[in-house]
């Protein structure tokens, strides 16, 4: 039976590769079927380690889906292995090959064919990482990685009421790409950058910026391609039957509004930049939860008639500003009402399906929130598509709880990498409008600290987007410390 279910997962793997051989641009398929996992500290990398024992998982997958969710803080904070093997296929051929995890808690250590290639910090945002030049071309090839969701001393979140819940416990692809390819070695992003500036009702400019890489070993002359244009379609989740919007209306039809083209020589091993405005006249305008109107960009690389990548993203045109008076949302008063998420569910841990995205979105639209806070860590891809895509305004974070590590130098370090993937990774929804910082982090015991950071961290973030989101932080209770971010949340217990 073994041998049976094994020649059937290899058939279904070839299948997508000769599939996958027909495809001009960038293939993504889903890698979470048929992996061996173990919760062990044992080393576990080596391609001829005998893992037949091990336990068969489908990624997402947590070893946290029951003994985490009874508040006792007794759960198991350990290393977990997860192994799986490939074949060599023509599809790769003259690709790159990638890994693409959209999730690890707390740490990834990624080996192929027994070398140590990829570690990820970090258990909340996505990561990439090249696998081509370890790929065996006459056979099988090995991916082992060590997840370790124990308490690491330079990897936020240190502490909190929540449980900090170990695994691959979101989706993981398998990415072939041509060497001529928008950059998949941006702190996970998907290489396109969609810029609104001087947004009004009456015009907004967009700058379009996509990093292009050539990792061929010739020169390579291509079309650069980015089109604004209407969405040709709005998928609607069946937990919201009776939306506060017309759906028709979000998807008036795909045509093109504005075309920006370049042709331009990459150097072998070289990249180009592409950064491009557009003037929208009259923007129909992302609008909450009245009319959450986004637009699609697509970008295009092109050789002759030969497309060899294509990126395609929503842009949402808004804007908006808080004072003392209250938030307001493209020029008008819009009281923010709303709720934290956490994102485990009961026998489930963290691994959870767009099935429980959809329910707990569910219940937030039913109720009347308009904003959510995910508390304390940024989510899942999905779950923050449907807040663009419903108009609930989003205030994201990094897991910066209570209290910094011991040793500052790595922990600052790994803590700002996280904050740049969360910006980048989400650089292009509309609904984020809050960058959050901290939460409780002791006033007491580190102000002789935090002021200098955080004013470094929302120089950072003020650099890293210029949109005009803003900078956000949460204290305990009624004190306010003197830390620099836009707006400041208190917790009243």
């Amino acid at each position: 039976m073994k041998t049976y279910k094994k020649i059937i997962g290899l058939l279904i793997l070839t299948l997508f590769f000769q599939v996958a051989l027909l495809a001009t641009n960038r293939v993504t398929t889903d890698f979470g079927d048929a992996w061996k996992f173990r919760k062990t500290a044992l080393s576990s990398s080596a391609p001829n380690f005998d893992d037949s024992a091990w336990e068969t998982v489908r990624i997402p997958h947590t070893w946290n889906a029951f003994d985490a969710q009874d508040g006792g803080g007794n759960y198991a904070r350990t290393t977990g292995w997860y192994r799986k093997k490939i074949m060599w296929n023509d599809a790769f051929t003259g690709k790159r090959v990638y890994l693409e995890a959209l999730a690890a808690s707390l740490k990834a250590d990624c080996y192929v064919n027994g070398t140590l290639i990829y570690t990820h910090k970090g258990g909340y945002n996505a990561f990439r990482f090249d696998i081509t030049d370890f790929l065996s071309t006459s056979g099988e090839t090995t991916i082992a990685i060590k997840v370790d969701n124990s308490k690491i001393d330079d990897i936020a979140p240190l502490s909190g009421d929540f449980s900090f819940i170990g695994g691959l416990y979101r989706k993981i692809f398998l990415v072939i790409a041509d060497p001529v390819h928008v950059d998949l070695d941006d702190c996970g992003s998907n290489g396109l950058y969609l810029t609104t500036t001087e947004v009004s009702s009456v015009s907004a400019k967009l700058e379009i910026r996509a990093k292009v890489v050539n990792q061929s070993s010739i020169d390579k002359t291509v079309d650069l391609k980015a089109v604004l244009k209407n969405p040709d379609t709005f998928d609607a989740i069946p937990q919201i039957s009776n939306p506060r919007f017309d759906k028709a209306t979000m998807h008036p039809g795909g045509e093109v509004a504005k075309v920006q083209e370049a042709n331009i020589t990459i150097p072998a091993g070289g990249s180009y930049e592409f950064k491009k405005q557009i003037i929208v006249n009259n923007p129909h305008l992302w609008d909450g939860m009245e009319d959450p109107y986004r637009y699609c960009v697509d970008f295009t690389i092109n050789e002759g008639s030969l497309t060899l990548d294509a990126v395609s993203d929503y842009v949402g045109f808004r804007y908006f500003y808080a004072d003392d008076t209250g938030f307001y949302l493209n020029g008008r008063l819009y009281p923010l009402r709303g709720v934290n998420r956490h994102q485990d569910w009961k026998d489930m841990g963290y691994a959870v399906t767009e099935n429980e995205h959809n329910i707990d979105f569910g219940m937030i639209y039913e109720i009347g929130a308009n904003t959510v806070r995910m508390a304390h860590y940024p989510q899942d891809p999905y779950f923050h598509e449907l807040f663009d895509r419903y108009g609930i305004i989003v205030w994201v974070e990094i897991p910066f709880v209570d209290k910094p590590g011991n040793n500052r130098e790595a922990f600052w370090e790994t803590t700002k990498l996280q904050l740049k993937e969360m910006i980048r990774q989400r650089y292009n929804r509309p609904s984020i409008i809050f960058w959050g910082l901290q939460n409780e982090v002791s006033t007491s015991t580190y102000n002789d600290i935090m002021p200098a950071k955080m004013a470094e961290w929302h120089a950072f973030v003020k650099e890293e987007d210029p949109t005009g989101r803003l900078t956000a932080q949460a204290q305990a209770g009624t004190e306010r410390p003197g830390w620099t971010t836009d707006v400041f949340g208190q917790n009243r217990y």
